[in-house]
């Protein structure tokens, strides 16, 4: 079955469903603590039996997948503010099962495309807005074997730009941690924290806006987290008094997720500053259990994951000013996760819900108790990041391009200046957080030298500057 058929019958399924079963979604709320919490059960497609939300981006799209009566996967878009199906995404063909893994704000996704159970063919997979998918490049030289059916994508940022790993095509097919700039462009491999006892081995699963990557590596006989950025890999530690970790995420503000050993972790950094050193710091396990994972963190420092043994007696849980909240599980069920968080506080993930014992696709917001449904925060500063895309040692006459974003949770639209250093200053207001485009280039026609900096400024005036870029005009 080609995707052309397949486009055409998920959107005959999609009319179909939407018109029977609008509004199906129902909720909960219950007070744990000093929080009230809000629960929602997206559903299953008619005569299915599992669904399961495995992302959700700032615009309140939920990304994830559920079969039919059949058994075939599908790949619904959930609005969250509804829990409806507003759209259905395409898989790679009719033998594989590709899983969105990531959302950004322009709806593209990306994932990995288990084939036979994904046990040792799997490929990385794109999808752009409109949910059409494209399997990602794969190293250049590999062998028919391990070529492209051994790759893989976890992460996306709002640029485009995805993680995820890729094996190479020398004996021991090791993994690598790589980027892609784009859905055409080959990865780019970005190396090892060091040799591995066993095998070489590192892999990406998260990237910020400013192009900041996330994952882990083998070091010795250890895995190790790493940061990835200007270049080079840098290992994360781990606690004291533990020798392994694991990173999962990065937002936009330098907070790390993940796990040393069996304990919950952040690892802080200065975004603006490339000899920044992340430090580690733990998070609380509910007293019950053993464990717990982050999987996800927000602009705001909100962590997602889950506590427990995923699958079998896990709790999803919210990491808030570093409270671990228990989200629990949906009366009747016996476990929930937590994969994905936006930058409202909207997290979703799966769990058994009563009655059918079937996973569901889930979704929670978390508010304090007797505020009627909203939490007061602060306004945050917006995070601006300015990168050189071209040569900054130019002639008179020449020109320079720059690659401009900023990270604002809250209170946009937002405006912006871009003062390049000879008087000369590019300004806009832009009313979503993320890339900044057609800002340059700028031509310099004099000769000296010049600092170039962008300022962001919210729509409550909290101003946030980028470090500047030195051109050399001579």
């Amino acid at each position: 079955m080609n995707i052309a058929t397949k486009r055409i019958l998920a959107t005959v399924f999609l009319a179909s469903f939407l018109s029977a079963h609008a509004g199906a979604a129902t909720s909960i709320t219950y007070t744990v603590g000093n929080w009230q919490i809000t629960a929602t059960d997206l559903g299953l497609l008619p005569g299915g039996s599992a669904s399961s939300a495995q992302a959700i981006n700032n615009r309140g799209e939920i990304s994830g997948m559920a079969n039919d009566s059949s058994w075939a996967f599908h790949w619904p878009i959930w609005d969250a503010n509804t829990g409806v199906i507003i759209g259905m995404a395409d898989s790679s063909d009719a033998f594989s099962t590709p899983i969105p893994e990531h959302r950004n704000d322009r709806g593209e996704m990306a994932g990995t495309d288990c084939i036979g159970g994904c046990g040792r063919l799997y490929r990385g997979v794109y999808w752009n807005s409109a949910g059409q998918t494209f399997e990602l490049p794969a190293f250049a030289g590999t062998d028919p074997l391990y070529g492209h059916v051994h790759a893989k994508a976890h992460g996306i940022n709002n640029l485009g730009q995805v993680v995820g790993g890729a094996q190479d095509g020398t004996l021991a097919h090791p993994m690598h941690a790589v980027l892609w700039q784009n859905k055409d462009s080959p990865p780019l491999d970005l190396g090892f924290l060091g040799r591995g006892a066993y095998v070489d081995y590192s892999e990406a699963f998260g990237i910020n806006d400013f192009g900041h990557v996330v994952g882990n590596g083998a070091l010795g006989t250890l895995t190790r987290g790493f940061l990835w950025r200007g270049g080079r890999m840098i290992d994360l530690g781990a606690l004291s008094g533990q020798v392994v970790s694991e990173a999962r995420a990065v937002n936009n503000t330098g907070l790390i997720v993940g796990k040393s050993n069996f304990y919950p972790v952040t690892w802080k950094y200065e975004v603006a500053n490339l000899n920044s050193t992340p430090s580690i710091q733990q998070l609380p396990i509910p007293s019950e259990f053993p464990s717990a994972q982050p999987s996800a963190v927000n602009d705001s420092g909100d962590v997602a994951g889950h506590a427990g043994s995923p699958n079998i007696d896990s709790h999803a849980i919210l990491w808030r000013n570093r409270e671990a909240i228990d989200l629990g599980i949906w009366p009747g069920g016996h476990y929930s996760v937590a994969t994905g968080i936006n930058n409202i506080g909207q997290i979703v993930g799966t769990g058994t819900v009563a009655g059918d014992n079937l996973d569901h696709a889930l979704m929670w917001t978390v508010a304090a108790a007797g505020s009627g449904g909203g939490v007061v925060t602060p306004n945050k500063t917006p995070v601006a990041s300015l990168q050189a895309t071209s040569s900054t040692s130019i002639r008179p006459g020449n020109n320079v391009s720059v690659q401009a974003s900023f990270a604002d949770p809250d209170n946009g639209p937002w405006s912006y200046s871009l003062l390049w250093g000879d008087g000369s200053a590019t300004k806009g207001n832009i009313a979503n957080a993320g890339a900044i485009s057609g800002i340059s280039p700028h031509v310099y026609r004099k000769t000296g030298t010049f600092k170039s900096k962008l300022t962001v400024t919210d729509s409550k005036g909290a101003a946030g500057s980028s470090s500047t870029i030195t051109i050399r005009v001579r």
